[in-house]
């Protein structure tokens, strides 16, 4: 019995020593196999879409110059136009790697309104970057190592849930009115096409149904990223507490039935409770 328990003793840090080692050597060659299939994906991206620069698409690249430059963000980002992106624009945030991509029909439709529209996504994705870096610095790495793992993913969504919104706000307050954001998040919904078919009204009533269905607020749990219809209500919910006057500008331009839909939604928004006050991001 003496003898057993002095072999434990002895074994017993040995064979913690080596399931550690082990444990790390799993890592380093999962983490190794990761990067090899980033840059693998970033080769396949080079040879296949458009990145952009000064030449290629330089409205877009004076776009993303001017956002990161309100943003103060000086972190590298590569941006690529492609032909169809999934949910039509994208932001591939992992082991240090930034790259949005923009789909070449939905990018086409944003050239309007002296590029307000694409002022609003690219600032989105990149008040997204800003957030997770000023928030969680020195927890960043590990939080976008950790987004491969299934079995984790479900407790970072509402992580990732929260930088899609703010991202969202820091956009409009780059793009300067409500009408921007709205217009891009309507054509992320139906595309180009359809947008101007989409009524504001029935995206209120939709948001209605989306806050009091417990299957969708369910869905809503298990996704990365909010629904897009939640999106478009909490840009209108931040508005009306960081630009009163623009947020009474689109309140008045809405019937009474929705005006009252809106109120409902407001009521249950995060920004319900936050005094009015202006803010802006200067260039």
């Amino acid at each position: 019995m003496l003898l057993a328990s002095i072999v434990l003793a002895v074994i017993g840090p040995i064979v913690a020593v080596l399931v550690a080692i082990f444990a790390i050597s799993l890592l380093i060659v999962f983490a190794a196999a990761l990067l090899f299939v980033i840059q693998l994906w970033k080769a396949r991206l080079l040879g296949g879409a458009i990145k952009v620069d000064p030449d290629s698409f330089p409205e877009i690249h004076e776009t993303l110059t001017a956002v990161r430059r309100q943003l103060e963000y000086t972190r590298p980002i590569d941006l690529y136009v492609a032909d169809n992106v999934e949910g039509k624009a994208q932001l591939v945030h992992l082991l240090g790697h930034r790259v949005i991509l923009l789909d070449g029909s939905f990018a086409a439709g944003l050239h309007e309104e002296q590029y307000a529209r694409l002022h609003f996504i690219i600032a989105s994705y990149v008040g997204a970057l800003k957030s997770r870096h000023a928030r969680f610095a020195h927890i960043s790495m590990l939080l976008d190592y950790l987004k491969v793992l299934r079995f984790v993913s479900p407790f970072l969504n509402p992580y990732y849930r929260a930088t899609t919104y703010t991202g969202d706000q820091i956009g409009y307050l780059c793009a300067g009115r409500l009408e921007a954001p709205l217009s891009v998040l309507a054509r992320l919904m139906v595309g180009n096409e359809m947008s101007a078919q989409v009524s504001v009204s029935g995206i209120l009533r939709q948001g209605v149904l989306v806050e009091h269905r417990w299957m969708a607020r369910y869905s809503q749990l298990l996704s990365e990223t909010p629904h897009l219809v939640n999106r478009y209500i909490n840009v209108i919910a931040f508005a009306s507490w960081a630009n009163p006057q623009d947020y009474e500008r689109f309140l008045n331009s809405l019937d009474q039935d929705s005006q009252q839909r809106l109120q409902m939604l407001l009521h249950a928004s995060p920004h319900a409770d936050r005094a009015p006050r202006t803010t802006t991001v200067h260039g």
